[in-house]
């Protein structure tokens, strides 16, 4: 049962994208390594061993809340190194990307009462899990150029 869990978890990660627009950029470069850190081993480790939905819904609140936390110190971090102008964007580029995933979970919540019974616990937790790789695209994203501050 876990298997099918993981294997609709990987479709909706591949499906999601889970290299965001600046790492895919990066990827171009002979010296790129893909971006995990200990939050991604947590994560897998942590979505092998699961038995309940409680402990899986623990699960993903977990790591969601470590990628959101990680993102909100990425973005302090960046608005650190940007001039006034770069830091008016990335304010706007960070609201709009808030914006756009509460709309997302409103349309899902809405959903939802509407057609309570079409996705079931799979469909929720699914959602949950890409709520997550969103934060997590988001927050590596953000790294991704810090980290550009300092390529030579």
């Amino acid at each position: 049962m876990k298997l099918f869990y993981l294997s609709i978890f990987l479709l909706i990660l591949h499906s999601v994208g889970a290299q965001s627009r600046i790492e895919n950029g990066f990827a171009m470069n002979p010296d790129y390594q893909p971006y995990t850190n200990w939050i991604d081993t947590s994560y897998a480790q942590c979505m092998q061993n699961w038995t309940t939905n409680m402990e899986w819904d623990a699960c993903i609140g977990e790591h969601h809340q470590n990628w959101s936390d990680f993102m909100n110190k990425e973005y302090n971090e960046l608005l650190d190194l940007l001039n006034e102008d770069g830091k008016k964007l990335l304010v706007e580029s960070q609201k709009a990307w808030r914006n756009n995933n509460m709309a997302q979970d409103d349309f899902w919540n809405y959903f939802g009462e509407v057609k309570a019974d079409y996705f079931g616990r799979e469909g929720t937790f699914g959602a949950y899990m890409t709520d997550l790789q969103n934060t997590r695209s988001r927050a590596v994203e953000l790294h991704a150029y810090i980290e550009a501050f300092s390529y030579d």
